[in-house]
């Protein structure tokens, strides 16, 4: 009869180890507005879990993925993640994801891409997922006073050289910004965001444009990326954007001058075969006249 017990009882083990790991896996079908963070808040798991579960390579989602979720695999408590500013930061007012971004050594565009945000638009009390520590504040001991921004004086139409084509004149004016500061929402040269930054140089010429990069792409005649001329606006959607979200002048060299929410913080000129460029290049538009 003990024989008998423990044959059923050793079966019965095997059954339930056996059902154990069938039973941890679920799926999720990804929604509008799902991030990473939040599917992993929902079931209990990590993100890495998440992204090895399914061979991820990045933060980004699509709505209706079907995502396996695996209870079972070692949980970094995701708790623990929500207490630590390092993984999660809640947003304040005045807030924007450029000094988010700034605060925690990342780009706009990682921000964008890790929250699987299609616009900058950002509500108090927003979780978003950072990586990175913030940054650290210089102690008073050893603050250095900012450099005072001189904003530089703006160029009227008939300032630009009479000699140059239309293009290049335009080319000439934006120059004269480089180095103004990035600014969400700016568009005067205390600040600038990318779409500001091209209209105010633009308006300098005469012409007005405008308020958004997608707007502006609905303007001028389209061109070929092998056609472009110094003048040429070009346009790019990053990740997880639903329409265009930044636009550029181009310089000739398959340079372009704008006003960056990257690395650089502000008018800088950049290369249309910069990994990030070359991947989110969308187009290209001509609006001066020949």
């Amino acid at each position: 009869m003990k024989r008998y017990f423990n044959i059923f009882f050793l079966a019965l083990l095997l059954i339930l180890v056996q059902a154990g790991p069938a039973s941890a896996a679920q799926n999720h079908i990804v929604k509008a507005g799902d991030t990473l963070w939040d599917i992993a808040n929902q079931y209990g798991v990590s993100v890495d879990s998440i992204q090895r579960s399914n061979r991820l390579t990045s933060d980004r989602l699509q709505v209706g993925m079907k995502l396996t979720i695996d209870s079972s695999a070692p949980i970094q408590s995701v708790k623990s993640q929500a207490a630590d500013a390092n993984n999660v930061y809640i947003v304040r007012s005045g807030d924007n994801l450029w000094t988010i971004a700034r605060n925690f050594n990342m780009t706009v565009e990682q921000l964008m891409s890790r929250n699987n945000l299609s616009s900058e638009r950002l509500d108090v009390g927003d979780r978003i997922y950072v990586t990175g520590r913030p940054a650290a504040a210089a102690t008073p001991s050893r603050a250095i006073a900012p450099k005072p921004v001189v904003a530089p004086t703006p160029v009227e139409p008939e300032a630009a050289d009479s000699g140059l084509s239309p293009g290049a004149s335009v080319c000439q004016i934006g120059a004269k910004y480089l180095g103004t500061p990035y600014q969400y929402g700016g568009s005067s040269p205390s600040g600038f965001d990318c779409s500001g930054f091209v209209g105010y140089v633009f308006k300098q010429y005469g012409y007005s444009l405008p308020r958004t990069a997608a707007a502006i792409y609905g303007e001028g005649a389209a061109v070929d990326k092998s056609s472009l001329q110094a003048g040429d606006l070009v346009f790019f959607q990053g990740p997880g954007a639903s329409s265009i979200n930044h636009v550029g002048i181009f310089v000739g060299d398959n340079q372009f001058i704008h006003s960056s929410s990257g690395q650089s913080w502000g008018v800088t000129y950049s290369s249309l075969d910069a990994s990030y460029y070359c991947q989110y290049y969308a187009g290209a538009k001509r609006i001066l006249a020949e």
